[in-house]
């Protein structure tokens, strides 16, 4: 069952496997959020009285929590967060980009980073089954 936790565990894994020079410097929370059509995953960060640096949020759709959805689309969705969180936004490392996604910018990053084959692996899905998803899932 695809729970908050077992999405740590696979941020957790993706670090690892793609960021492991990539220092965690404040507290990441994951969690599945909205549903959408669109989003697929989104990054912010808020300050918490509980820690000094500002807390970091990735929420992944929750859409996706349908088993039917591959855990390389989730694991690919969960790598563009990370990207950015890399990059300087939304967390306490030096903002490396003016803009988080001008120039093709994070794609570049993961293929560099190695995990090419899990973004043409999440894109050929999206392009050939996320609309019939959709639809099953009364989004279109």
């Amino acid at each position: 069952m695809r729970t908050n936790t077992w999405l740590a565990e696979r941020l957790h894994a993706i670090h690892g496997q793609y960021f492991a020079d990539v220092p965690i410097k404040n507290t990441i929370y994951v969690r599945f959020g909205r549903t959408s059509r669109t989003r697929l995953g989104s990054i912010i960060s808020k300050p918490d009285k509980k820690h000094t640096l500002p807390v970091t949020y990735i929420s992944i759709n929750s859409l996706f929590k349908d088993e039917i959805v591959p855990d390389f689309v989730i694991d690919a969705t969960l790598a563009h967060e990370f990207a950015h969180y890399t990059h300087g936004f939304h967390s306490p490392l030096e903002q490396l980009y003016e803009y988080p996604h001008r120039g093709d910018v994070v794609n570049k990053e993961l293929r560099n980073r190695g995990a090419g084959d899990l973004l043409k692996d999440q894109d050929g899905w999206l392009k050939k089954e996320y609309r019939n998803f959709l639809i099953n899932h009364k989004m279109l």
